[in-house]
């Protein structure tokens, strides 16, 4: 579980923390008031923190020395003070915080709260420095990986375009237009060629003062711009706000992409997106790629005698079933109604079938429940092989199928 040390001697300021620190998930908080206490803290035997956040003026210790203490215990560590003074917070920030935030609005609290949510996250966001300067390169990634984000690095142009077709979990690249042989620009040529902006954000940088390149690096598809000699401050923000952007596109499509009512994938996914992915569907050998549609046996009966409440946690129950029956390269789809779709990779006929029969007799198996009353559900399945990433044909004979394995009282056909 995560661990915070907190360290405030100000009753009012701890409360708030607290509560900002729950809303965050953050819920095995050990709260010291002195520096006494949290040394104390840090000798329990419950495991280390993972994070501290601290006040730097403490009764006992009133000059910054609780970072000092979480220092030796290499605990990130988030000032959080009142003190205003440009040389200690210069200090702390050479010490390595993560970050020092002044207690001068509500509005601090806030941003303290939105960065520890957001660090729990970093880990598994990659970021690109791509720089041909090792000592400036060596710079900016010990300054991102402050706030915990997974750091990669480029010394070219080619190296980094490797990099990225390596590591699906890059999210942003910081790339100096400068560079010897293929520039800058043509690394960023080459990234819009197979990522979007939305996909994948570029932030350019530079040491050297030229806004005819800024406004040309921005036209090429840079998310942003930053001077190399900016303060760590100002970079850190420009990275988290263009991850924000990304992230918040990323969810405006994955809603665009999902059911409402059960989280599977929509009829949208299956024609807009998929339709173009499965043409470059390869199947390993002795194996297909295949289409099932499935739809629930007498579901309008279930409406009708039981309520679209009902009706509806049937749809939730189902759609829970075919989650757990798609596997990581498999995609669970609810086409509309009670009419659902899998696409089902890297299976030989076989195979596929001995797979739908279980989740036939589990669905079968497991009555559905809603406000005290319990029903079986039963549906059948249409199969067609996805041959020469043809769509429309695939769902012509699947849909074929299903209506002979319902003529024929058959669970699949």
């Amino acid at each position: 579980m995560q661990t915070t040390l907190l360290v405030e001697d100000a009753s009012f300021f701890e409360k708030a923390i607290v509560k900002k620190l729950h809303d965050v998930g953050r819920h095995q908080i050990m709260v010291a008031r002195n520096y006494a206490e949290a040394e104390s803290c840090l000798n329990l035997p419950i495991g280390e923190p993972d994070l501290a956040l601290v006040d730097l003026t403490l009764p006992d210790a009133p000059d910054g020395e609780i970072v000092d203490l979480c220092d030796e215990w290499n605990i990130p560590t988030i000032v959080f003070t009142s003190r205003f003074d440009p040389k200690i917070r210069k200090k702390m920030l050479q010490k390595g915080v993560i970050d020092y935030v002044l207690k001068d609005s509500p509005g601090s609290l806030d941003y303290v709260a939105d960065l520890i949510r957001r660090l729990s996250k970093n880990p598994g966001i990659g970021i690109l420095v791509l720089d041909d300067a090792s000592v400036e390169r060596q710079a900016i990634a010990q300054i991102v990986s402050k706030h915990m984000y997974k750091v990669y690095q480029a010394a070219s142009t080619d190296e980094a375009l490797n990099c990225l077709k390596e590591n699906n979990d890059i999210k942003l690249v910081l790339a100096d237009y400068f560079l010897p042989g293929k520039d800058g620009f043509a690394f960023l040529k080459a990234v819009r060629r197979n990522h979007s902006a939305e996909q994948v954000g570029i932030i350019g940088m530079s040491a050297v003062t030229n806004s005819d390149n800024r406004v040309r690096f921005l036209k090429y598809g840079a998310a942003d711009f930053v001077d190399k000699n900016c303060s760590p401050e100002e970079l850190l923000l420009r990275v988290s706000q263009n991850l924000a952007y990304i992230y918040r596109i990323e969810e405006l499509n994955n809603l665009a992409m999902r059911d409402a009512l059960t989280g599977l994938y929509n009829r949208r996914f299956l024609l807009e997106d998929q339709a173009k992915a499965i043409q470059s569907w390869v199947p390993d050998a002795g194996t297909k790629n295949w289409l099932v549609l499935m739809d629930l046996d007498a579901f309008k009966s279930v409406n009708d005698n039981h309520g679209h409440d009902f009706g509806d946690a049937v749809l939730k129950s189902f759609a829970r079933h075919l989650s757990r029956f798609a596997s990581n390269d498999d995609f669970a789809i609810r086409l509309g109604g009670d009419e659902f779709c899998v696409l089902l990779r890297n299976q030989s006929e076989q195979a596929a079938q001995d797979r739908l029969t279980e989740l036939l007799d589990d669905v079968q198996n497991t009555p559905v429940e809603h406000r005290g009353q319990k029903l079986n559900i039963k549906t059948s399945v249409g199969l067609a092989p996805l041959l020469g990433g043809d769509l429309s044909e695939s769902l012509k004979v699947a849909d074929l199928n299903l209506y002979s394995a319902k003529r024929a009282s058959r669970a699949m056909q």
